[in-house]
């Protein structure tokens, strides 16, 4: 049975700065302030605990260690190195020694009676560390520009120097302990351009997948500011919309750095427009992804409220899951179809997901009429409605892996609610089904004269001229569009 979950509230301001940031991208259902050990009558694990499909993600905040400005720049580097990075990563590491030993005993709330919803048991969870701090943005600013003007005033990172050697190096972090699990070194301005910029669970955890492989396998020995490195990120191809760090150097053993400027370069490019082009679109299926995830949190769903948070959650994840390519392309999909539907007709779009092969997403639009007496009633019509079109697409698609359905009224017809399931479509239909879903198809006008809904893809490298149409695949000009 389906009921609200209560989270603890951030201890400060700087907390609750970073629950609020996470939050939006990975919303009320995998975010959670102030998990809590089952110790001594309950004491906190993590400033802020992230969780998604079999992924943790803590953060620890040191806002509150503040820069001793009044001392000579080195004594109070290394005082704010200890009270900000080296405590932050003590915390990280004993958290993860704990859920590692006891992930039976995590708590929501400090009152220990409810747990923490998900399954962290699991020998093969992956677990990532982060280290908040913040307030260094202008003494490093005014530090880096005595050496020379310009700087953004963001922490550099030195990989390869040693804990001594980075108390005395202001302004520089880099490995905590090379032995233990990498902690990402965050301060304000790199972890919000991180969360604004890789704003889906998928993209965050991947960016941080590939510096961790960047730093600890690909000789990363320098990088002058998170936002230089996420830039280099960003302008190469790591498969299916997501980016990646390669060793660039003759045969990829040299070390290599990440200058300043790359940001500022990247930001000025038309890869740049564009991608700002597809976050824009993308926005939409998280606002989607947003409802259902608040939904289930509240314990304020319409359907399958006898069901526990977990059967809700897996569905939502999948949603959630889609990178911001496919979440841009997956909107288009489905608001121009939305779009085009009439008000009292039925009808359907299927779409391939651009970041998971195999999985394809049947939009359904069910209309609302008069006939319904009320609400449930249609609803009730709607999901058996969507039940038909799933059984059909396991027969359309029988290479698929994961089939989604997306049910919803037609536009300007009736109260706006939307309906989510997930099927296994790598279950063989037996000939009898076959048979079934072949009638179906012809006598209820079941996918059966159904195109898959494809991408839109620009090639080549040239950049669009003004009155061009734009690259982005809008339908308008490129100056009225990503120019």
């Amino acid at each position: 049975m389906l009921k609200p979950i209560i989270k603890e509230n951030s201890v400060n301001e700087s907390e609750r700065i970073l629950a609020r940031l996470a939050t939006k991208t990975f919303f009320s259902l995998w975010s959670y302030p102030s998990l809590f050990r089952a110790v001594g009558g309950g004491k906190e694990l993590i400033d802020l605990t992230v969780y998604f499909n079999n992924t943790l993600i803590l953060f620890s905040d040191k806002g509150e260690v503040l820069f001793q400005e009044q001392n000579e720049r080195k004594l109070a580097w290394s005082r704010w190195y200890r009270g900000a990075v080296q405590d932050s990563a003590k915390q990280l590491y004993a958290a993860e020694k704990f859920i590692r030993h006891s992930p039976e005993k995590i708590f929501i709330n400090s009152k220990l009676f409810e747990k923490f919803p998900f399954d962290i048991s699991q020998k093969n969870l992956k677990i990532h560390l982060v280290a908040v701090v913040r307030g260094i943005g202008d003494v490093a600013k005014a530090h880096f520009d005595s050496l020379m003007p310009g700087s953004s005033g963001t922490l550099g990172y030195s990989y390869g120097a040693s804990t001594e050697e980075l108390l005395q190096l202001p302004f520089f972090v880099g490995e905590v302990d090379r032995n233990k699990t990498f902690v990402h070194v965050l301060d304000e301005v790199g972890i919000g351009v991180l969360l604004d910029e890789l704003n889906t669970p998928t993209d965050f955890i991947n960016y941080l997948e590939s510096k961790e492989r960047a730093v600890r396998e690909r000789n990363l020995l320098f990088s002058l500011g998170e936002e230089e490195t996420l830039a280099y990120y960003l302008q190469e191809d790591g498969g299916f919309g997501y980016g990646d760090i390669p060793n660039l150097t003759p045969g990829g053993s040299q070390p290599f750095s990440i200058p300043e400027g790359e940001w500022s370069y990247y930001k000025r490019t038309v890869a740049y427009a564009l991608r700002y082009k597809e976050k824009k679109k993308a926005d939409v299926w998280g606002e989607i992804v947003k409802r259902f995830s608040d939904c289930i949190i509240e314990a304020n769903v319409g359907e399958a409220a006898e069901q526990p948070l977990l059967t809700h959650a897996k569905a939502v994840e999948v949603l959630a899951s889609e990178n911001i390519h496919s979440r841009a392309f997956l909107t288009t999909a489905l608001m121009e179809k939305y779009g085009s539907v009439p008000e009292m007709v039925r009808s359907s779009r299927v779409a391939p997901s651009l970041s998971q092969t195999g999985r394809y997403y049947i939009f359904v639009f069910f209309p609302w009429g008069s006939s319904y007496s009320d609400y449930d009633d249609y609803r009730r019509d709607r999901f058996e409605c969507m039940v038909a079109y799933a059984f059909v697409a396991r027969y359309k698609f029988p290479h698929a892996s994961e089939i989604v359905v997306f049910g919803s009224s037609t536009k300007g017809n009736g109260p706006a609610s939307e309906t989510i399931f997930v099927i296994d479509g790598s279950v063989p239909l037996t000939p009898a089904e076959r048979y079934e879903a072949q009638q179906i198809m012809k006598s209820e006008g079941v996918l059966d004269d159904m195109k898959i809904f494809k991408e839109r893809k620009f090639e080549g490298s040239q950049v669009p001229a003004r009155n061009d149409l734009c690259p982005c695949g809008s339908g308008k000009k490129y100056k009225k569009c990503c120019m």
